[in-house]
């Protein structure tokens, strides 16, 4: 697993991203873009023709765009709710999702030679990506997104809500 450094700009844009920070909306996609594009710095060594980008939906967007942009490759999203997972035709693909809780949507779809990345990975998902894992923060926090400020026991603010303004 590889965990970015920090420096001040992504404790800040950290702060914005975390579920207590009331922030929501533009501000808070721009922060998933930008820790995007930090993270992709990691995988600059690859080749933007033979890879791509699976943004997971809709959480996962802005993160991967962030990424996308940076990187310069190919760009596809995958909703876990509706479709069905097609492998694209790059030797390099990167699954991005801003939060992993449980880790069971990626698991159902990964293969060895693929990786993940995302903005945030509750603690006992991470042994199920082992060397495959890109991540901005690790958390002990759990909880059930739903449209709430704050969480109450296990139920927090939904991140794809706070991305899309929707609370």
């Amino acid at each position: 697993m590889f965990e970015i450094e920090k420096d001040n700009r992504v404790n800040e844009l950290i702060a914005i991203t975390k579920s207590n920070s009331g922030i929501s909306g533009p501000a808070l996609a721009k922060a998933h873009m930008e820790l995007g594009e930090k993270l992709a710095e990691e995988f600059s060594g690859l080749d933007p023709d033979d890879t791509t980008i699976v943004a997971m939906l809709r959480g996962g967007l802005f993160f991967a765009e962030g990424m996308y942009f940076k990187l310069g490759c190919k760009f596809q999203t995958y909703d876990p709710k509706k479709d069905s997972f097609v492998r694209p035709n790059t030797k390099n693909v990167i699954l991005v999702d801003s939060v992993i809780n449980t880790g069971k949507t990626i698991q159902e779809i990964i293969e060895p030679d693929m990786y993940v990345a995302c903005c945030v990975i509750n603690k006992k998902a991470v042994s199920l990506f082992d060397n495959q894992l890109y991540a901005i923060r690790v958390s002990e926090n759990s909880f059930v997104g739903a449209n709430v400020q704050q969480q109450t026991g296990d139920k927090g603010p939904d991140t794809t809500m706070r991305l899309f303004n929707l609370i």
